[in-house]
């Protein structure tokens, strides 16, 4: 069987994210059809058509026949646009294990390091005094702390922490809903100039694209999908940040949640997400102890936020016995978070801490829905 390699497959899948409509769900759709991109590529309008709708197969096809994709291709990585498809060896890892996973990201600046914590910091967008205060305090303190902070340069909330992570030394990344080559929303242009310096701007949508509701609500899966925990400060009951809560859960991921008064409108989601079990947030040091960050902090040569924590984190049997114990529950076919609490005896919030030391570690995958798998290379 025809395979492959991956400048080969970056190309097709760059044709197949370079047209509008085309997303991850139709790529699996026509890779299933045809066994291979190369495959995908050759196919012809009523063959398509038997797998997509009209519409997208004559735009996948008048993409194919009008221009030279190889020479558009070039053309992008000239202009200072990088394009990762997920075959894309420095594609990342966090992505790969979510569910419905880009199969193409377009970034300006550098990709975050593989072994770097990197929480979310997502709220409000018309946030209150006090949503702003806790935005700029996690942004701070966890760009001092050595910890990326993704978000979505949204105003509110995303961007005061973006910024605070900027103007303390911090790397930032910022997941858009349009092109890397335009700021949305321009009152942002400072994070976006600065996140290309110190970390990058990235999207799954081509250059050129213009930011439409329709988009944002997609953008959020990776926005918890390149983070280790997800940081809600302020929520309404219905909001976009809830969404990417529901996305983050779904992915096996940790969320904390600011607690709010509870007469104010901004905090309702934040609290409803507490009264379902998300973890309570105290302070950035407390919420990079439990989580189990701190360790994996160390080894990149940080310094964790104090002399106590760091005695801690340089502790390293303190879990072993716990890890192997996990380790051994696992297998190569996946598990869920229930099955493993109770074949464990672990309770949930270590039992987090523990998956995701392991999966920073290379030892374990996060696969869908909450879902894990000890790594194939695991001995």
């Amino acid at each position: 069987m025809y395979k492959e390699n991956w400048e080969e497959q970056q190309i097709y899948i760059y044709w197949l994210t370079s047209v509008e409509g085309i997303g991850s769900r139709t790529i699996e759709k026509l890779l299933q059809y045809a066994g291979n991109l190369k495959s995908v590529y050759e196919m012809n309008l009523p063959d398509m058509m038997e797998i997509i709708p009209q519409s997208k197969a004559k735009a996948l096809i008048y993409a194919k026949t009008e221009y030279d994709i190889w020479e558009r291709y070039e053309k992008l990585e000239k202009s200072g646009v990088s394009f990762y498809s997920v075959y894309h060896p420095d594609y990342p890892q966090r992505l790969k294990d979510i569910p419905d996973k880009p199969y193409g990201i377009y970034a300006e600046g550098k990709l975050p390091k593989e072994r770097v914590p990197s929480v979310a910091v997502i709220g409000a967008r018309q946030c209150s005094s006090y949503g702003r205060f806790m935005a700029e305090i996690c942004g701070r303190e966890l760009a001092g702390a050595g910890v990326n902070v993704i978000s979505g340069m949204a105003r509110g909330i995303d961007g005061i922490s973006q910024k605070a992570a900027l103007d303390a030394g911090g790397k930032t990344y910022a997941i858009l809903g349009c092109g890397t080559n335009i700021c949305y929303p321009p009152e942002n242009s400072h994070i976006y100039r600065k996140a290309k310096e110190s970390g990058a701007v990235i999207s799954e949508y081509p250059p050129g694209t213009p930011p439409a509701p329709g988009l944002f609500p997609r953008r959020n899966r990776i926005i918890s999908g390149l983070s280790d925990v997800v940081l809600i400060i302020e929520a309404r009951m219905k909001s976009g940040t809830l969404i990417t809560a529901d996305m983050a859960l779904e992915q096996g991921k940790e969320v904390y949640v600011v607690p709010g008064r509870v007469t104010d409108p901004l905090s309702q989601g934040c609290n409803q997400m507490l009264k379902q079990g998300a973890g309570l947030f105290h302070s950035v040091p407390v919420l990079l102890e439990e989580t189990g960050l701190l360790p994996s902090l160390s080894s990149e040569g940080k310094m964790p936020c104090d002399g106590r924590r760091q005695k801690k984190a340089e502790e390293p049997g303190k879990d072993t016995e716990l890890e192997k114990k996990v380790l051994n529950a696992l297998d190569f076919y996946p598990k869920d978070i229930d099955g493993l609490i109770w074949e464990t005896g672990i309770e949930y919030r270590l039992l987090i801490r523990i998956l995701s030391g392991l999966c920073l570690a290379g030892k374990a995958s996060r696969l869908s829905a909450g879902y894990f798998a000890k790594r194939y290379d695991e001995k």
